[in-house]
């Protein structure tokens, strides 16, 4: 019987994350003891060992090594994270994204600091 290999993460996700190490001024150790996963899982992923991990483990690494913006590492992934993929699977969601394409950064702004007052009025406390 062949033994299949193991397909590793996309080169830019390897990058990101060894590049969110670095800045992090953690030690490795110390990222994966804060993202509760095995220094060796982290050492295997930034070999190219291992594949691209689960999204709960895409998050923690994100918010440890604090990477922004947000959904980034998912990006490097070739993957969509849940709260994105909840937004494109709504009838408009494509258009919404779409129609953002052509604004400023002051007009992203903008329609940020709305998103997020909308979000906080549908969201209990």
């Amino acid at each position: 019987m062949v033994e299949q290999q193991p397909t590793s993460a996309p080169p830019e996700f390897i990058r990101l994350l060894q590049q969110g190490i670095r800045d992090s001024g953690l030690t490795k150790a110390q990222v994966a003891f804060k993202a509760d996963i095995s220094p060796a899982y982290l050492s295997r992923l930034l070999h190219g060992v291992r594949g691209v991990p689960a999204d709960t483990i895409l998050v923690r690494l994100e918010d440890v090594l604090d990477i922004q913006p947000r959904g980034r590492l998912f990006d490097a992934a070739g993957r969509h994270d849940s709260v994105v993929s909840r937004v494109l699977k709504k009838d408009k969601g494509r258009v919404l994204m779409r129609s953002l394409g052509p604004l400023t950064d002051e007009d992203m702004d903008f329609i940020l600091s709305m998103a997020e007052r909308l979000a906080q009025k549908h969201s209990p406390a």
